[in-house]
């Protein structure tokens, strides 16, 4: 599986400290198999993964992955719930969404800054941001957030990850999308494509592979997946 391989180079190359945005569209299943993948690439390297969802899509890319008759991907990973109702994964956390906008942000970060105490090169996969940034209405507020959401940059035990569906963000008033790129030190773009799907390295900091392009055949994506499968049985 050599274009996985690549991935997880890519993923290898990735500081401590360092604040990636994957962007997919609501069209493919990029989200699902690029949280399968770093599930996957967690365990290989033995490094923690902790997930922060938000408005329950965790639990959409958990049915999605049923359908591909591949369960309980997610049940031994720690995750802090931001807003919905269903459980998915070891819940450690619930932040209800009631209140001001701001203080969502704010107490997720408080949760992980105080589960994180004494751990070291944690993986931070922050889904369904762009939904909790479709709730603003003002500037004020959004800046608020944006600000926020810089705290991790630079964290010497955190590398912080989201998956952002930019269906979503497009359509916003107030889109993030660019906030969020201005802040990120990697930004890659899934593309999905007949039988493939193609990973575009849009802004890094290391040398020689900005624009850099990675292909990842279905059949190659099946195959991870029935890894995947066999190693939680």
């Amino acid at each position: 599986m050599e274009s996985t391989n690549e991935l997880f180079n890519l993923l290898d190359s990735l500081s401590l400290g360092e604040v990636v945005v994957m962007k997919v569209e609501s069209s493919s299943y990029g989200s699902e198999f690029f949280t399968v993948l770093l599930e996957r690439y967690s365990k290989l390297r033995g490094k923690e993964l902790i997930i922060v969802d938000i408005l329950d899509t965790l639990h959409v890319l958990s049915e999605h992955l049923k359908i591909l008759r591949f369960r309980n991907v997610f049940n031994d990973v720690p995750v802090v719930k931001v807003g919905g109702t269903i459980n998915v994964g070891k819940v450690i956390k619930r932040i209800s969404i009631a209140g001001e906008h701001i203080l969502y942000v704010k107490r997720y970060w408080e949760v992980l800054e105080d589960y994180l105490k004494g751990k070291e090169k944690v993986i931070v996969l922050v889904l369904g941001w762009e939904r909790l940034m479709a709730l603003l209405s003002n500037y004020n507020d959004f800046y608020q957030i944006i600000v926020e959401t810089q705290r991790s940059l630079g964290h010497e035990n955190l590398l912080v990850i989201y998956v952002i569906d930019i269906s979503v963000t497009k359509g916003l008033p107030l889109n993030p999308l660019p906030e969020l790129e201005r802040i990120a030190t990697t930004v890659v773009k899934a593309e999905p494509k007949e039988g493939v799907g193609i990973f575009r390295i849009e802004k890094t900091p290391k040398v020689g592979i900005i624009k850099r392009t990675i292909e990842v055949t279905t059949p190659t994506i099946m195959s991870l997946l029935l890894t995947l499968k066999q190693g939680h049985t």
